[in-house]
């Protein structure tokens, strides 16, 4: 076998059609840079491809039946000693192998044994819904109501075994997948961490910032940029961007919004990362505004992109917020400038944001800085806090 395989990790990954494995696959190939290597997507490769037994292997995956277990570890060989020598590789994705308990051992005999199994759970009627959905717009042959059903009975019957048999070698971990794609995925990394494997580290310290409107934050914020070299990201900045910008995701974001919805938090993660990974060669740390806005965001956050190194609270009161903003509404010409909509707008910042003050406060990273002070007075607390965070 070729050494440098030999030294790789390789992960089994299972669960049913319609589980959001590929999903998962995809977050951990950006994470870990692992390779992902399908059986599925090698045999319909290898259909595709016009070879002479193609026309046999079509036959079999019309009727939800499993590809030949020789040719799926052939292919799956083949795959991986091309990813090796392609490079840079950090380790392998199994996914939809091994169908049985024998192929594991063919599997393990053959190349080397797995370092780990995740299986992803989802309930037989979960599997069925999102499969048929997908099947509305993926042209795959075997995304129909009849496949479906023979797809996962054959699942249940060849696949499940096989978790009994990691699990009795302590290798398999079950993770729920029928949470959001996000929550699915931080259990994913706590996985790869008890095999030392970590997700790509933001080195530089990160700071949430929170403040009602009119707290003055945004004034205190240009001068730690200035003074720090700190970037700035502001989640409405970073939507109203990406809606700007035109992209097939700003398109779909602009009408989501248009049309009432939330943008959900796996959409306002992923911009932030990639925000943070364009700055990431110079910037010295990242004041984060507008999020979170609930713990939920922030565990999430924590988990999947960077630990928060302080919360800064910029305390204002309501009297004073209310007087700050009416004076703005003189000659802002912003529509919600005004008492009645101020008013709600604070009581919303307050319901949502209690928690999140409480969560960090017990975390011991919460800092209350007095913010009906002037610009200098407040910046030289907050300097304070955030100045042995900094880099030299």
């Amino acid at each position: 076998m070729n050494e440098q395989l030999a030294k790789l990790p390789i992960i089994f990954v299972t669960g049913g059609p319609g589980s959001g494995k590929g999903t998962q696959c995809d977050k951990i190939m950006k994470e870990f840079n692992f390779t992902h290597l399908s059986s599925g997507d090698l045999l319909r490769a290898k259909v595709a491809s016009g070879s002479k037994d193609s026309k046999e292997l079509v036959a079999i995956m019309k009727e939800g039946k499993l590809g030949p277990p020789e040719k799926i570890l052939d292919l799956i060989t083949e795959a991986m000693t091309n990813a090796v020598a392609a490079g840079p590789c950090n380790g392998f994705l199994i996914d939809g192998y091994p169908r049985d308990i024998e192929q594991g051992l063919k599997f393990e005999a053959k190349i080397k044994p797995t370092s780990l199994v995740i299986e992803f759970d989802v309930p037989d009627e979960v599997m069925v819904e999102r499969l048929i959905n997908r099947g509305k717009t993926s042209g795959r042959l075997d995304d129909n109501e009849g496949t479906i059903k023979a797809r996962l009975k054959t699942y249940r019957e060849a696949t499940v075994p096989v978790a009994g048999h990691y699990q009795k070698q302590g290798k398999l971990i079950r993770i729920d997948a029928n949470r959001s794609p996000d929550h699915v995925f931080g259990d994913v990394v706590k996985a790869f961490v008890t095999l030392s494997l970590n997700p790509r580290a933001v080195s530089q310290p990160v700071f949430f910032i929170v403040g009602d409107p009119g707290s003055g934050k945004g004034i205190q914020c240009e001068k730690l940029v200035a003074e720090f070299n700190f970037t700035y990201l502001s989640s409405g900045d970073l939507l109203r961007a990406e809606v700007a910008s035109g992209s097939e995701k700003g398109k779909a974001l602009d009408a989501d919004m248009k049309a009432g919805k939330l943008v959900t938090t796996e959409t306002v993660l992923e911009l932030m990362k990639a925000a943070m990974d364009k700055e990431r060669a110079s910037s010295k740390g990242y004041l984060i505004d507008g999020y979170p806005r609930n713990v939920d965001q922030g565990e999430l956050f924590e988990k999947l992109v960077a630990p928060c190194a302080a919360c800064i609270f910029f305390d204002v009161s309501v009297e004073v917020m209310k007087e700050r903003l009416l004076k703005r509404a003189e000659t802002s010409g912003r529509a919600d400038d005004n008492e009645e909509t101020i008013t709600k707008r604070l009581v919303t910042f307050d319901n949502e944001t209690k928690p999140v003050l409480t969560y960090y406060r017990q975390a011991g990273k919460l800092h209350a800085i007095n913010a009906e002070r002037t610009v200098d007075q407040i910046y030289a607390d907050v300097r304070r806090v955030l100045l042995p965070f900094v880099q030299s």
